[in-house]
């Protein structure tokens, strides 16, 4: 029995013997299997990447150009904003007597009536004429180391020809800078009788007239082409929120209203009117 006993241990430990090896190359076999697995998921995972970086740059690419469009507009209609308000500030200061436009060169003065009897201060039909068109300021005309040399007490003349006071606008508190395409410099125009007769032209404080304004970008002098009146195609196109920011020889608003002043001349409302003031 005692042998028979051993002989049966001897057996079992050769199966266990011969056992380990398979069990050994199962195991092996296994963590290949993984490896290749993990492998196979890695790539895919990869390919992956890819495959959204792809996507990702195809949406920034196609949404580009809308974040582009919108910050333009954006900017354009802020911009217009702010002309606006500085055209309206500035007529609305006429109509106070705080700006006096008597002294106006005659280069910003409309004397003569069209056919229908009216002043207008950009005739398509005549842009090179000055005595239908007010031609747009030039470097001559608005000399830009003195445009903002407006005090009526120093008789300072920041216009040839004659005072124009409050022609800058500084739109962001840093200070008036011809270089700064955030401010704004201004020509007002007016109808009624010339500097050059001085009596009748002093009596405009007491008469009605019309009154243009003209908005330009500060840098607009410094840009490469000469500026426009405004009634031009490409400025027509400018004027809309979603056109280019980039038309800086065009003004960034015109705008006319009519002034009415104590008067001594009993048909003067009549001709204001038709913006003839009473000469």
């Amino acid at each position: 029995m005692l042998n028979l006993n051993c002989k049966s241990v001897d057996d079992k430990s050769r199966n266990l013997h011969i056992a380990a090896p398979s069990f050994a190359s199962y195991l092996s076999n296994i963590l290949k299997t993984r490896k290749s697995i993990e492998l196979e998921e890695a790539g895919f995972t990869l390919l992956e990447s890819l495959v959204a970086a792809a996507v990702v740059g195809i949406l920034i690419v196609s949404i580009a150009p809308m974040v582009a469009l919108s910050t333009s507009a954006r900017v354009n209609a802020r911009r217009i904003d702010q002309a606006t308000q500085a055209a309206r500030s500035y007529i609305d200061a006429v109509r106070g007597g705080v700006i006096d436009v008597t002294n106006f060169p005659n280069t910003l003065v409309i004397s003569k009536a069209n056919a229908q009897a009216q002043y207008v201060f950009e005739d398509p039909a005549a842009p090179l004429d000055p005595t239908k068109t007010v031609q747009p300021p030039t470097i001559a005309s608005f000399p830009p180391n003195k445009i903002c040399e407006n005090s009526v007490v120093t008789n300072a003349d920041n216009v040839p020809g004659g005072i124009v006071p409050a022609i800058c606008v500084d739109a962001n508190g840093n200070g008036f800078s011809i270089n700064d395409p955030q401010d704004f410099f201004i020509q007002p125009m007016r109808s009624g009788p010339l500097k050059s007769v001085p009596t009748v032209a002093t009596d405009l404080r007491n008469q009605g007239f019309w009154l243009a304004i003209r908005v330009y970008r500060a840098d607009a002098l410094a840009g490469p082409g000469p500026l426009r009146t405004g009634t031009e195609s490409t400025c027509v196109q400018s004027k809309s929120p979603f056109a280019s920011t980039g038309s800086s020889t065009c003004p960034i608003v015109t705008m006319r209203s009519q002034i009415f002043l104590p008067t001594v001349n009993p048909k003067n409302i009549d001709d204001v009117k038709k913006g003839i003031g009473s000469n």
